[in-house]
């Protein structure tokens, strides 16, 4: 099967968006080889003179593809009318970590690299021997050799995320590395914002469809893209076309909370009544009605937003977002480390309202399902996989708390690596969580949502 490469371009159909002239050079080193990045990031720079180098830790599949296809990707705009299709051609080369760990290390040295940027999940970044140390040993080698300034932009679900970064790459610096780096590397903030479910095998079909010739690379996205970035580059910086601020803290909640949260709750509550997609849950009645209260009663109370945003006029673009039915975004998918997910997704929106005395029911929900879910069986009796760094911590807690709604609460909120010790001591949210994981236990999800 012919493959997606520079020289099929000029053949691909008339209404495939292909790239320009490609960068013969890169200016940005990707750390993360995951779909997003390939339907934002990478799109973004599409659309400067950059170049991306993509360095994937672990797996390699994605970087091979891409090195086959002469760093050539797909992505398939799915909205409700249907889909639209263009090639990004922004990536000249890729590295892989794992194998490649002197030749990465250089690449963040390098003088042609002005900015790093990561997608690399939640828990990467606790993990020094992981991406922290790679960027440690690239600063020090840059260090030494004097190199150019350096910008980390973290392109990941987390608050305050350039900080978050900073924090845990510093403790691994060296005094005169850290010392240089204090003048010469800045770890700005970023929030990013597109739906792209993981590539499927009808992704790669709807590919070969519409282009003509394979690519094993291709991904499927929302049209909605949103990009917001800390004015605070070191050295020079592609020509995104994002919104550059002085203050991303307020976009970070607004997303985090409204988006990523509401996100979660869905997921858990689909996953245990044995529904696949995201679209399909916010179908289930009721599901849209709770949304729309949760995000309107408790997200919206527990933060104050960017400055011209309504957090509930937000919200029902988010609500419209998450109905779209060209988006197949699972349901497993999202809920996966919930332990690494929810402590900015949930439990600070919790804690936010608890210091303003809210009341906390319906937030309680969310909380109840995520319990329900880690125990492993949906409504139906199906296994649930539970795909989380924390899982042995989390069944072991459960297993010990046996089947009593408000022990179990008691043993998640007990989890205090993941849950605030404000939050955990609350009274009303372990009480109302306990009601609502006994309906959940009693009457399922679709029950329970069409009776709110």
């Amino acid at each position: 099967m012919e493959r997606l490469t520079n020289s099929v371009l000029k053949r691909l159909p008339g209404d495939v968006r292909v790239p320009g002239d490609r960068p013969q050079t890169t200016g940005v080193l990707h750390l993360g080889a995951g779909a997003f990045h390939r339907a934002h990031q990478a799109v973004y720079t599409d659309d400067t003179d950059w170049g991306i180098t993509v360095a994937a830790p672990r797996s390699r599949g994605v970087i091979d593809a891409l090195a086959e296809q002469d760093g050539l990707c797909s992505v398939a705009t799915l909205g409700p009318g249907g889909a639209s299709m263009r090639v990004v051609g922004s990536i000249v080369d890729t590295v892989h970590i794992a194998s490649e760990h002197e030749r990465a290390v250089d690449l963040v040295a390098a003088e042609t690299t002005h900015v790093v940027t990561l997608t690399v999940t939640e828990k990467a970044y606790r993990d020094p021997a992981g991406v922290p140390g790679l960027l440690a040993a690239g600063l020090a080698r840059r260090a030494a050799r004097g190199g150019p300034p350096l910008t980390i932009l973290c392109c990941d679900n987390l608050p305050d995320n350039g900080k978050t970064t900073r924090a845990a790459v510093e403790p691994l610096l060296d005094p005169a590395t850290r010392a240089w780096a204090e003048a010469h590397v800045t770890f700005p903030s970023s929030m990013v914002d597109r739906i792209v479910p993981a590539s499927t095998q009808a992704t790669y079909e709807r590919a070969l469809r519409e282009l003509g010739v394979s690519d094993l690379a291709a991904v499927e996205a929302e049209p909605f893209t949103q990009w917001v970035i800390e004015d605070d580059f070191a050295g020079p910086r592609p020509a995104w076309d994002a919104t550059y601020t002085h203050d991303v803290a307020g976009w970070e909640r607004l997303k985090l909370r409204t988006l990523n949260g509401v996100h979660s709750t869905l997921a858990y509550l689909g996953a245990l009544a044995d529904i696949e997609t995201i679209s399909d849950t916010l179908a289930l009645p009721g599901a849209e009605a709770y949304a729309r209260w949760l995000i309107a009663e408790q997200i919206a109370p527990s933060f104050t937003p960017p400055d011209g945003k309504d957090t509930v006029a937000y919200g029902e673009g988010v609500l419209e977002r998450f109905s779209n039915p060209g988006i197949r975004h699972r349901c497993l998918q999202v809920a996966m480390d919930g332990s690494q997910k929810l402590p900015q997704r949930l439990f600070a929106t919790i804690a936010d309202l608890a210091e303003a005395r809210v009341d906390l029911d319906l937030i309680a929900l969310p909380l109840a399902a995520w319990t329900r879910f880690c125990a492993g069986k949906s409504d139906a009796g199906s296994d649930l996989p539970l795909d989380d760094p924390l899982k042995d911590a989390i069944r072991q807690s459960l297993t010990a708390a046996g089947g009593n709604p408000a022990a179990r609460i008691d043993a998640i909120l007990g989890l205090h690596q993941i849950v605030p010790e404000t939050v955990a001591d609350n009274h009303q949210l372990r009480r109302a969580a306990a009601k609502w994981l006994r309906e959940l236990d009693r009457h399922g999800v679709a029950t329970t949502l069409e009776h709110l």
